[in-house]
């Protein structure tokens, strides 16, 4: 008759603490690949939704003669692009916001010759902040660079 032994029939301490370290070690390596992706995918929603509001914004030029007239304080004078929400209305059914931070808007602003130009800024994440539009005045947003 064979004896049996405590430590035949299970895994000892130091296999145990070896596989709790692997698996710790693979966890880390998914979760910081995992946020550049997400990222990413975010800057990617962002350059989607400011493609869709500059279309809407150039239907509303082509009704109107120029773009809309919703920031406090007149042409050359920032806004949350969330203040376009009554003008684009036919055109767009909502105003995009940041897909990770709501609070962080889009901006707008306005100017030109009787409002022929507008700008809109976009705070990437994966990339540098930036500012598109139509006719862009180098005095809006100085420090950001073009799309």
């Amino acid at each position: 008759m064979k004896l049996s032994r405590a430590s035949d029939k299970g895994f000892t301490v130091v296999e145990m603490i070896i596989v709790i370290i692997v698996l710790a070690v693979l966890v880390t390596l998914m979760a910081v690949s995992y946020g550049p992706l997400q990222a990413g995918a975010r800057d990617s929603e962002r350059q989607t939704e400011i493609s869709q509001l500059k279309i809407a914004l150039e239907k509303y030029y082509s009704n109107n003669s120029q773009y809309p007239d919703v920031c406090l304080g007149g042409d050359d004078v920032e806004c949350v692009a969330t203040d376009l929400e009554t003008e684009l209305a036919p055109y767009l059914d909502t105003i995009p916001e940041d897909p990770r931070t709501p609070d962080r808007d889009y901006l707008y602003i306005r100017g030109g010759t009787s409002g022929n130009a507008y700008g809109l800024q976009i705070q990437y994440e994966s990339r540098a902040t930036c500012k598109t539009g139509e006719k862009l005045d180098a005095g809006w947003w100085a420090s950001v660079a073009s799309c």
